[in-house]
């Protein structure tokens, strides 16, 4: 049947593919100071990033579900046993800021949160002030409130006080970092408090190279200055969960296979089909090769690169003279030759030259050849599935009959 036709079953999964493209990525909060056009503008960077690849949405929601399930686990630890998953994902999507008297406001996600908590850096302010209207709601209602609720309340008032007084003379971004000690003395990238929970894996330092690229053509969807206002939505949270791993290969290689199931379907041309058959096989070789090239060139050199980047790391020596300008004591530059210069770059493209975000020779170079097939092939496949509609047949239309699945109900 060739042309445009009336909404049918098949319509409406292309309908429902865009309904998904427009609510299946991760929100963050946004900055108090961003306008509706920045929050749209992400929006739609990152419905373009799940058209593209659905599995990156994925991988974005089990690093923070991994996230979230070892936040509980910290925090239930530490004592703090009403902490739940809501509370987990409201923290890692920067629902906490951090207030101190000589630096700007920060977001936190859970993991800092757990940590400022422990060593004593937070003030309970909210939790004090709803006991306090707990307490009022329920003499106005005419509820009993008992003696030890009374004392509390008026301990809780000189708290206030109390709170009121130390909030500009305690807990400084520059006592956190000195506490914090060589942990603390390195280039931040986000915000002062990347020490805390600072975790670079294989997927993250190679977004990170890339987006670094975009950032050399002026495309840029990261905060613009530091510290950071808001977390942002492309944080990739290491998948660190039991069975977390394996379950996302096995996944992008099933998502990538779906494609081969349209092998021998009906296009418009035979053009198409040879087409629609090479994007398949390509998607699925770059996505194997991805996770085989990972293996070989950073997982078997994991641990040893992880000691030696950590030693190499520049660091300040005094955090609280440094934290305003986020620079480090640069070494005296050793005159190196030209291919040695291109190598160091291709290494790290980064503006600091964080040697955290150093990524093997033998993934980078290979890795420019997989992210452009694995996107050229992606693409391919779009623009057949739209191409494809204006020509399909007639059983595309047709609704399916369950009742056939069951003899004696056809």
């Amino acid at each position: 049947m060739d042309g445009w036709t009336k909404m049918s079953g098949f319509d409406r999964s292309a309908e429902y593919s865009f309904h998904k493209l427009r609510t299946s990525h991760p929100a963050r909060i946004p900055a108090k100071t961003d306008s509706h056009f920045d929050i749209l503008w992400r929006r739609a960077w990152l419905t373009a990033l799940c058209a593209l690849g659905p599995e990156f949405t994925f991988q974005l929601a089990l690093g923070q579900w991994s996230s979230a399930r070892q936040s509980c686990r910290d925090f239930h630890a530490a004592g703090y046993n009403k902490w739940t998953m809501k509370h987990a994902f409201y923290a890692d999507s920067g629902g906490f800021f951090l207030y101190t008297p000589d630096f700007k406001p920060v977001p936190i996600h859970a993991k800092q949160l757990l940590y400022l908590t422990e060593h004593k850096y937070t003030i309970s302010v909210g939790q004090i002030l709803w006991f306090s209207v707990t307490v009022i709601g329920r003499r106005a209602q005419g509820l009993f409130v008992s003696g030890l609720e009374l004392t509390t309340a008026a301990f809780i008032l000189c708290s206030f006080g109390t709170s009121f007084c130390w909030l500009t003379t305690t807990h400084t971004m520059a006592e956190i970092l000195i506490k914090g000690g060589t942990a603390a003395s390195g280039i931040y990238h986000r915000t002062p408090l990347d020490f805390i929970s600072r975790d670079e894996w294989h997927w993250s330092l190679y977004w990170t190279h890339w987006i670094n690229i975009l950032r050399k053509m002026h495309i840029n969807f990261a905060p613009k200055s530091l510290p950071h206002d808001r977390l942002e939505n492309t944080v990739w949270l290491d998948i660190k969960a039991r069975g977390a791993l394996p379950a996302f290969i096995l996944t992008s290689l099933l998502y990538s296979g779906i494609f081969l199931a349209g092998w021998n379907d009906h296009f418009p041309t035979h053009i198409e089909q040879i087409l629609w058959r090479f994007a398949s096989l390509a998607m699925m070789t770059a996505i194997a090769l991805y996770f085989i090239i990972t293996a070989i060139a950073y997982i078997s050199t994991l641990k040893g690169n992880s000691s030696k980047l950590t030693s190499e790391t520049p660091s300040r020596p005094t955090p609280a003279v440094m934290i305003v300008h986020n620079t480090a004591p640069q070494p005296n530059p050793k005159k190196r030759s030209r291919l040695s210069t291109i190598a160091a770059r291709l290494r790290n493209n980064s503006v600091s030259k964080d040697p955290l975000l150093n990524v093997p020779l033998k993934a980078t170079i290979p890795m420019y050849g997989v992210g452009f097939w694995y996107c050229a092939s992606r693409t391919l496949i779009i623009v057949l599935d739209i191409i494809q509609m204006r020509s399909m047949p007639v059983s595309a239309y047709t609704t399916v009959d369950w009742g056939s699945f069951v003899p004696h109900l056809s």
